[in-house]
């Protein structure tokens, strides 16, 4: 059994094991990570009989607390084959890359669990509750919002309304040019991008979106949805549907909450005050 980092040319080497693991995921969705994500993330694997039986992805994010930048890594695509399962491995992955970032100073790791009792045992604790529900849109006849598709010369300009937006969170994904630019290609792989409302030449509204498949074919979703007013968000509604009967799924509104992000805290000085801090973060891998 060898644990061991990954160099950047063998990210790729992980691919099969993603796709055996996690079924659900395009191949859009794969070619958009290991083109984007895994040429700056780190992956360390776990090789037995000469192959990749074990891996963790660590996706690096900059983090606001308060009113300084940290970095930190959201922790990924935890999968074991299923024929070397019950041999701790997960475990030896876990521990030793929490060790890493501990050691570089970073305040905290996170990620979005299958099962809260999977992390629970290695001080991994509920942060961010999701809200989530459907909105049915509505059309305004005279309304001075106009809509595009964001490119990448917009990314700025979303970043900067994006952390005005959420300027009251304690915690937060730090949003910047780079981080839109991202979204914007992992959206695409969805079969959706970032739609901007803006009114005149101010943007009042920034809203990812994607298609998701459901049982009786696919849904648009929005995602992380950022607007002045509750009337933009309707209005996006309809001009993606088209209609004012279609609902549309909703993360990062609604009135449903789930419990979706855990962290392990690796700072005392911030695990004091956990509990009083407002989290606001990234659901994107």
């Amino acid at each position: 059994m060898i644990l061991r980092k990954l160099e950047k040319q063998e990210h790729i080497k992980t691919r099969k094991l993603w796709e055996e693991i996690f079924k659900e995921d395009t191949k859009e969705f794969l070619d958009y990570y290991y083109s984007v994500k895994a040429t700056e993330n780190e992956i360390y694997v776990i090789e037995e009989d000469d192959k990749i039986v074990s891996m963790l992805h660590l996706n690096p994010y900059q983090m606001r607390i308060g009113n300084e930048i940290f970095k930190t890594h959201y922790i990924v695509a935890v999968a074991t084959d299923e024929n070397y399962r019950k041999r701790g491995y997960m475990a030896k992955l876990l521990n030793h890359t929490m060790q890493i970032m501990q050691e570089r100073g970073e305040p905290f790791t996170f990620l979005m669990p299958a099962a809260e009792a999977i992390y629970k045992p290695f001080g991994f604790e509920f942060v961010y509750e999701q809200k989530r529900g459907t909105i049915i849109g509505k059309a305004y006849g005279k309304s001075e919002i106009t809509f595009i598709m964001a490119e990448e010369k917009d990314c700025q300009d979303i970043a900067d309304f994006a952390n005005e937006c959420l300027k009251d969170y304690d915690v937060v994904t730090w949003r910047d040019a780079s981080y839109y630019k991202t979204l914007l290609a992992e959206q695409a792989s969805e079969n959706g991008g970032i739609l901007l409302a803006r009114e005149g030449e101010k943007i009042v509204g920034v809203f990812c979106f994607a298609e998701s498949d459901i049982s009786d074919g696919k849904r648009i979703e929005i995602r992380e949805p950022l607007f002045e007013r509750k009337e933009i968000l309707e209005h996006v509604v309809y001009h993606l549907t088209g209609n004012k009967t279609q609902e549309v799924f909703c993360t990062g509104y609604g009135e449903e909450t789930k419990p979706m992000i855990m962290a392990k805290v690796f700072k005392s000085d911030f695990e004091n005050n956990l509990k009083n801090y407002k989290f606001f973060l990234n659901e994107v891998v």
